[in-house]
């Protein structure tokens, strides 16, 4: 009996219990299959990294400050962190993306700054 691959059709060769013919098409499969689902993961996933590279080229700039408009026509989304910081009631927030974080000096801009290790880390353990 002629088995084929369930992503491209290929002939199959080998185990009996054989369903794809390599790894990549088993990969495919699955992720094409879990796209859907994963929809969501994917885009906020996508800003946090866009977020994350357009922060760290900040960093390499002297002032670490930047315009917020400026950053939004380049697909900045300030809203996509992985947390905040609130010290007290009258401070500002301090907003975080992994390891670089950055607050709000006025309306229209920012200043970041690299955060090497993150205190929440240390006071959950």
């Amino acid at each position: 009996m002629k088995r084929n691959c369930i992503q491209c059709d290929e002939p199959l060769y080998g185990r009996s219990d054989q369903r794809f013919c390599s790894t990549s098409c088993h990969s495919h499969y699955h992720n094409h299959k879990r796209e859907g689902e994963n929809k969501t993961f994917y885009a906020t996933h996508k800003h946090l990294i866009t977020n994350y590279k357009m922060l760290s080229k900040i960093l390499e700039q002297h002032p670490h400050i930047a315009s917020i408009n400026q950053l939004s026509r380049f697909g900045f989304v300030a809203s996509k962190i992985t947390e905040i910081e609130l010290e007290g009631p009258n401070t500002r927030p301090v907003f975080y993306l992994y390891d670089i974080g950055f607050r709000y000096l006025d309306q229209k801009h920012i200043e970041v700054f690299k955060y090497p290790i993150h205190r929440s880390w240390h006071s959950n353990r």
